[in-house]
C-alpha cells in the first residue's frame, strides 16, 4: 500500500521514500542512497496512483539495491576504523605519546571520546593520503608515458576524484580507507584522462593498458565504495 502526506513522503511496502518534486522534470526517477534511503523524484502534480506504479514497477530493482547497501555498510562495523582497505580496531588513548600510532590491529588515536580523537585521525589520515595518492600518480604517469602530475585532496561525498581542467588530479582522502589496488584504480582512470577526455570505448582502451582488470576493480568500488565515502568516527 502506498499512502501520501504532506512533507513529501510515500509509504511503499512499508519502507518511507521520500519525493522530490521538480516542475521541469519530465519522467519519474528513482534513487537509494549511499545511506539506504529511497527517493522518488517526480514533476509536480503527478498523481499518487503513478508514483505507486512507478515504485511497484521497479520494487525488485529496489529491494536488490537496498540489499547491496545493506551488505556493504555491514563491512564497516560500529567501532572499527579502516586504512588500506583492513579493517583495525579503534583504541582510545588519552595519554598516547603520539597523535595515531597503527599497532599490530589496532589504529591508537590520543582522546578520550571519538568526537576527541577524530581530527587527529582525520589529520593522519590526509597525510598517509597525500603521501600515497602523490607515489601512485608519479608511478603510474611514468608507466603511461605522461609527465608529472599536480596532486591535491579533497573530501567529497560523492565522489572519488577528478581531472582539474588545468590538469591537476584531485582525489578524495577517503581513497586511503580502500584497498590499494581499488586506490590504484582510481588513479589510472584520472590519469587515463590526460589522453582521453570522455568515457569512450578509446578511454577505457587507455585505462585497460594499463590495468588490465579495471573491470573488477570498478565493480569493488561501484558496489562497496560508497559507505566509505560516508564514514567518520561514530
Amino acid at each position: 500500500m502506498v499512502t501520501r502526506d504532506n512533507q513529501g513522503q510515500l509509504n511503499f511496502a512499508g519502507r518511507d521514500v521520500s519525493i522530490k518534486w521538480s516542475r521541469r522534470r519530465r519522467t519519474i526517477g528513482l534513487t537509494v542512497t549511499g545511506e539506504g534511503r529511497v527517493v522518488i523524484s517526480a514533476r509536480v502534480g503527478v498523481s499518487t496512483a503513478m508514483l505507486m506504479q512507478a515504485l511497484t514497477k521497479h520494487q525488485a530493482w529496489i529491494e536488490g539495491k537496498l540489499a547491496a547497501r545493506q551488505e556493504a555498510w555491514a563491512r564497516l562495523p560500529q567501532g572499527s576504523v579502516f586504512f588500506k582497505g583492513q579493517t583495525y580496531r579503534l583504541a582510545l588513548v588519552p595519554e598516547a605519546a603520539a597523535p595515531v600510532a597503527l599497532s599490530g590491529q589496532e589504529i591508537q588515536v590520543r582522546g578520550a571520546t571519538a568526537a576527541a580523537a577524530w581530527p587527529s585521525l582525520l589529520a593522519w589520515y590526509y597525510r598517509e593520503a597525500d603521501r600515497m595518492m602523490r607515489a601512485r600518480v608519479d608511478h603510474y604517469a611514468r608507466a603511461m608515458g605522461l609527465e608529472a602530475v599536480p596532486v591535491e585532496l579533497r573530501e567529497w561525498k560523492r565522489r572519488w576524484g577528478e581531472c582539474h581542467p588545468r590538469k591537476a588530479l584531485r582525489f578524495n582522502w577517503r581513497l586511503i580507507l580502500l584497498p590499494p589496488e581499488v586506490l590504484d584504480y582510481v588513479v589510472v582512470h584520472e590519469l587515463a584522462h590526460h589522453r582521453e577526455a570522455g568515457h569512450s570505448p578509446s578511454f577505457w582502451g587507455v585505462v585497460a593498458q594499463t590495468l588490465p582488470d579495471y573491470r573488477q576493480r570498478r565493480q569493488w568500488l561501484n558496489r562497496y565504495g560508497t559507505p566509505f565515502l560516508l564514514w567518520r568516527l561514530a
